[in-house]
């Protein structure tokens, strides 16, 4: 039996479900009648990206492998200073892949969170150092880099974050075509967050005026028509275009498109929208799998939602965006399903969890501007959704019949609520004190501070012996940790009289949550979901309006039952030991999980298998037994 388990970041499960059971997401649809489904998939807290995608691929709990938070702390670090989770030597548990590979089974791993540098050795793997294609936040500082660069807006607009230009009357141009007026722009590459230094680089747009007014216009390496390297019109797309790029790390290709946005017929403004540059190599294992890929999506770091807060682009587009990066994702997993050897398959998405952040608020009717607007961006979430199962379509029409298929995500979402903030609960106690710098910064002053927030639910104690600043003597630490608990229960938000305070444990006792170990805090706690952002500081049964942080989980194949919905309680731990029950596979070595087996037709049949091996082994040794003697042969 293959496994092939395709994961969506944040996806609201009981929305999937809902789109799904009313025909808007066929394959999704499939698989859930010719499987089963879970209402209560509950993930690991915290409710965030990189811990939760590790525990899906080793069945390990957070305090076992180790990747805390979507940010690490390590003992003896200051208290101020993380890196990002996504660091595969952070894990400390065995991956299934690489239980899997002692069995001689090859993974093809394509766009899966926290696993780079590759772990596997027999197999494939491309992405894995960030939440998408040519994404770097492995070994690199908040947010992220790009190989080779973000998207760029140019604009005679002034935008936030874009480049504006200037159109003016085209001067000393070679080849131009016969047209009535020209207008020329230069567009300087802005190269945001660009993980290398690149050599500066230069386009020249021309627009043309060819006797109906503005209608079209080239994109150019020279002011000369002749190095056209695009041509479009309003409401245009180019085609998948590339070029190479001088950067400190050598020559890269690097793949991207062009959106010309807007350009009236009076060429009094433009606006032009170009994709990240995608590099199109440099992500993959063995590196020389990248190029072998050919798609007419593009391996988009981020693509689209940062445009969209940003008002560059309108939702159509932004939706365009965002299927380009999923018809990459197909494309790739085609390829390796089709041309590759593989017994598992592991793939990721990310999209809802970056739609989600960037208007789940204006989706929800509870948070929404007005109903008008919630239904608007319902009918956006919707359009996501379908671009997601289009792209699960043909992945599972890739990996042909027979398989174990499981979609799974590591949480779900909500709109943001009212704002809460620990740090002013800790400086209101007197457990936290900040000062300001010469240039008015303001600062944490560890000389007075015995407690500390850090990443999204674990507060430290500033502890002297342990933490390089630490004030607080040991034989203090317990009445510290006792003043933290009660200051978070005691404290009510002045504004909406609630509180904010869902749980607060000490480490110790966090371990009912799977929290323990160094890497955690010395106090945990958790928000109630009328509080905060989309997810994270949020337990995995909170809900509010639209919003549900349970996690999605749909398995079907061999040995499943069909058209059931779970009423057991399932979780991401679950997943490693049932693929590995159901697919021969060894289980990792860290795996704590049950295997489900309420999903199984027959939860007794490897059971009953056994027996019947031991059966027929006892017959044919007591045949062996029996022709031994007929020949009156009694050495051994």
């Amino acid at each position: 039996m293959k496994v092939m388990l395709i994961g969506l970041d944040a996806p609201i499960a009981q929305r999937v479900y809902r789109y799904a059971k009313e025909g808007e997401l066929q394959a999704i649809a499939s698989l859930i009648d010719g499987g089963v489904y879970a209402e209560h998939c509950l993930v690991p807290f915290p409710t965030i990206t990189p811990p939760n995608w590790t525990t899906i691929v080793t069945g390990a709990s957070i305090g076992t492998h180790g990747i805390t938070c979507f940010n690490v702390h390590k003992p003896g670090d200051p208290l101020d200073r993380t890196h990002q989770g996504f660091d595969s030597g952070d894990c400390k548990a065995e991956y299934i892949w690489q239980a899997a590979e002692r069995v001689g089974k090859r993974s093809i791993v394509l766009n899966y969170p926290s696993t780079w540098p590759p772990t596997l050795r027999e197999g494939i793997q491309i992405g894995g150092a960030g939440l998408s294609m040519n994404e770097w936040r492995y070994g690199e500082p908040p947010p992220f880099r790009c190989t080779l660069a973000a998207e760029q807006l140019f604009s005679t607009e002034e935008y936030p974050l874009a480049t504006q230009v200037e159109l003016r009357e085209a001067r000393g141009w070679g080849n131009l075509p016969p047209c009535r007026r020209a207008l020329e722009a230069d567009l300087p590459l802005a190269y945001r967050l660009a993980k290398y230094d690149i050599q500066p680089k230069t386009w020249y747009l021309l627009a043309l005026d060819e006797g109906n007014g503005f209608g079209r216009v080239l994109l150019c390496e020279d002011r000369d028509a002749g190095t056209a390297f695009a041509e479009l019109r309003p409401g245009e797309w180019t085609g998948n275009l590339v070029q190479n790029f001088v950067t400190s790390d050598g020559n890269k290709e690097a793949a991207f498109r062009c959106k010309l946005l807007e350009l009236p017929p009076d060429g009094s403004s433009l606006r032009l929208y170009v994709t990240p540059l995608c590099a199109l190599d440099g992500w993959s294992y063995p590196e020389g799998v990248a190029r072998e890929i050919r798609s007419e999506g593009l391996p988009m770091p981020h693509g689209g939602f940062q445009a969209l807060n940003l008002e560059w682009v309108d939702v159509g587009t932004f939706l365009e965006i965002v299927d380009l990066a999923h018809v990459w994702l197909a494309d790739a997993a085609v390829y390796l399903l089709e041309g590759k050897e593989w017994e598992l398959f592991f793939m990721h998405a990310h999209c809802p969890d970056w739609a989600y952040h960037a208007f789940s608020t204006k989706m929800d009717p509870l948070t929404a501007g007005s109903e008008e607007e919630a239904r608007f961006y319902q009918e956006v979430e919707l359009g996501f959704y379908r671009s997601l199962d289009r792209m699960i379509g043909r992945v599972l029409e890739a990996g042909g019949e027979g398989n174990l298929v499981i979609l799974v995500s590591d949480h779900g979402a909500k709109a943001t609520t009212h704002p809460f903030k620990v740090a002013e609960v800790l400086e209101a106690a007197g457990l936290l004190a900040y000062e300001e710098t010469e240039e008015g910064e303001k600062v944490v002053d560890w000389s007075r501070t015995k407690a500390v927030q850090q990443r999204s639910c674990y507060i430290y104690v500033n502890l002297k012996g342990r933490d390089p600043q630490g004030i607080v003597e040991p034989e203090d630490y317990e009445e510290v940790r006792e003043e933290v608990i009660r200051a978070l229960y005691d404290y009510t938000d002045p504004e909406t009289g609630k509180k904010p305070i869902a749980l607060a444990l000490k480490r110790e006792d966090a371990r009912i949550l799977g929290l323990y170990g160094d890497r955690v805090g010395d106090v945990v706690y958790a928000i109630n979901p009328e509080f905060g952002g989309q997810h994270g500081p949020h337990l995995p049964t909170a809900r509010f309006g639209l919003g549900d942080l349970r996690g999605l989980f749909v398995m079907a194949g061999p040995g499943v039952k069909r058209g059931v919905v779970l009423e057991r309680t399932v979780r991401l731990e679950d997943i490693v030991p049932t693929i590995c029950y159901l697919a021969e596979i060894p289980v990792p070595r860290d795996a704590e999980g049950g295997i489900i087996y309420q999903a199984l037709e027959d939860p007794d049949l490897k059971l009953d298998e056994l027996k019947k091996l031991r059966r027929n082994y006892r017959r044919l040794q007591e045949a062996f037994e029996r022709e031994r003697a007929l020949g009156h042969t009694y050495n051994e």
